[in-house]
């Protein structure tokens, strides 16, 4: 079977099973420059690729955190992705291909990515919150020395310049520091 009717197949079977397919690609070069340009959610690789083999793109996708990656090879080439392997968003599959767990495995997949981007969100929104804190409690605890204030004082002080200025409290509190630290 030719390279084209693997692709028109593949494509088949995903565009059937409701997913949207931005772009194939013939060889490696080019199947890098559209996982940078286009930013899919997943991208299925044959392992002999043209010019630049699918499991080296797979490892340059993980590493660069481009997308998920199903490669796609025979069995013997399995041993060959060890590198790789237990890598979060890396799957590899035999070929032959059978359709419920391809269709299986990208569910999987997605449904995964989209739960590590929520926990990704959340821990980012967690390390800014404690930044905030840190920030307060250092201005706070120059309030409280300099202008010998209670820690409530204090703290309701950076408060009210917050709303007065609608400026964010860390923001005050680095104000703050910086006045003080100098």
């Amino acid at each position: 079977m030719s390279n084209d009717t693997s692709i028109n197949k593949l494509k088949f079977i995903l565009t059937e099973s409701g997913y949207i397919v931005v772009d194939c690609a013939r060889d490696g070069h080019e199947c890098l420059r559209k996982m940078r340009a286009l930013k899919p959610d997943l991208t299925l690789l044959e392992y002999d690729l043209p010019l630049m083999g699918g499991y080296d793109i797979a490892k340059i996708a993980i590493e660069d955190k481009l997308c998920d990656v199903i490669l796609i090879s025979t069995d013997t080439q399995r041993n060959m992705v060890n590198e790789i392997a237990d890598e979060c968003g890396f799957v590899f599959m035999s070929k032959p291909l059978n359709k419920i767990a391809l269709v299986s495995t990208i569910d999987l997949m997605i449904k995964n990515r989209r739960k590590i981007q929520k926990l990704e969100k959340e821990i980012e929104e967690l390390r800014m919150t404690l930044d905030t804190r840190k920030e307060v409690e250092k201005a706070k605890g120059l309030l409280m020395k300099n202008l010998n204030l209670s820690e409530a004082e204090a703290f309701k002080r950076i408060q009210k310049q917050s709303m007065d200025k609608g400026i964010p409290m860390k923001e005050i509190a680095k104000a703050i520091i910086l006045a003080y630290d100098i």
